[in-house]
């Protein structure tokens, strides 16, 4: 069982409490914490996180980057599969991770640099 986040922080129950995710809802949000962390910035563990957001659009096929990283960053959670990453060019520029565990989907979206 995990803390709910919404955007960044806590996500408040309508008594204005925190409320907890769990089974898959806590799975998926795990996943999103380490594509939307970047890479190296939480003290207490250097491999939590990802490189998309350092993604530009310039690479020769961001996509193909963009789903590297994200499998890369997802490397440690046994059964999540990235089904596929889109990097959609924009202000700001995003990339759009599909992501499947047992059979569920679930997309998640990234904000990146350039």
């Amino acid at each position: 069982m995990d803390t709910a986040i919404n955007g960044g922080d806590l996500a408040m129950a309508a008594n204005g409490r925190p409320y907890s995710v769990e089974g898959l809802d806590e799975i998926f949000q795990r996943a999103a914490i380490r594509l939307t962390v970047p890479a190296g910035s939480f003290c207490y563990d250097a491999s939590l996180g990802s490189r998309l957001g350092t993604l530009t659009g310039k690479e020769t096929d961001p996509d193909a980057a963009a789903l590297s990283l994200a499998q890369d960053a997802l490397r440690p959670m046994p059964g999540m599969v990235v089904k596929s990453a889109e990097f959609k060019a924009g202000t700001p520029n995003k990339v759009v991770v599909e992501l499947s565990f047992n059979g569920a989907l679930k997309e998640i979206e990234v904000t990146c640099g350039g």
